[in-house]
């Protein structure tokens, strides 16, 4: 999804990929570049997201935690606000998925990039940047992803989406993903550029289960 205004560009990248819900191996992603959009101040690269499934990976339960900071309690009240509006049960936040969301996205600010974490960590991941001459709040960021449901169709992945293309609403549906129970993300900001990384435990988006 790119919205444009001005020279205010925002992105965001479909969460990781389709889960198999039988762990096996995990193939290493196939490396796809293309060109982000004609600004100076954005990622040189927007590397787009494996349409093909991906193993899910075995992982130990998240711990609760309490958001360290406003900004960090605004991002799960977003997750949270949707949630209840479908029904879903809230999500807790969980202080290493956080680190992990951190780390990811530090390391895409610093390398110009923007693609997900091809490591096999076993979570779920939303991603979104945007650069130009404005802040975005993080309510705002976590819209752009909530707004995917005016596409959303209640089914069963990957079949939830009016477009036929599930990463249409690929972030909307591990928000409101019903078996994940807990969320970490971070924003990493340089220049004009921010970048929201968000992790999800257990993992959404996997075929052949409903979001909720």
């Amino acid at each position: 999804m790119i919205r444009l205004a001005s020279a205010l560009v925002a992105v965001s990248l479909t969460s990781a990929c389709a889960l198999l819900p039988a762990p096996a191996h995990v193939p290493a992603p196939a490396s796809v570049s293309a060109p982000a959009p004609a600004d100076p101040g954005g990622p040189r690269w927007i590397e787009p997201p494996s349409p093909a499934p991906r193993d899910a990976v075995p992982i130990a339960p998240p711990r609760d935690a309490r958001p360290s900071d406003t900004v960090e309690a605004r991002l799960l009240a977003a997750h949270n606000d949707e949630r209840r509006r479908v029904g879903a049960p809230p999500l807790a936040w969980s202080a290493d998925l956080e680190i992990e969301a951190r780390g990811w996205a530090r390391e895409l600010i610093a390398t110009d990039r923007f693609a997900h974490d091809p490591r096999p960590h076993g979570h779920g991941e939303n991603l979104w940047t945007g650069w130009g001459g404005r802040t975005w709040t993080p309510e705002e960021m976590v819209e752009d992803w909530i707004d995917e449901r005016a596409d959303y169709r209640p089914g069963i992945f990957p079949d939830v989406s009016r477009t036929g293309d599930w990463t249409a609403v690929g972030h909307y549906t591990q928000i409101i993903w019903r078996g994940t129970t807990h969320v970490g993300c971070a924003i990493e900001t340089r220049g004009d550029q921010s970048i929201l990384a968000c992790r999800y435990s257990p993992p959404g988006n996997i075929d052949g289960r409903r979001p909720l």
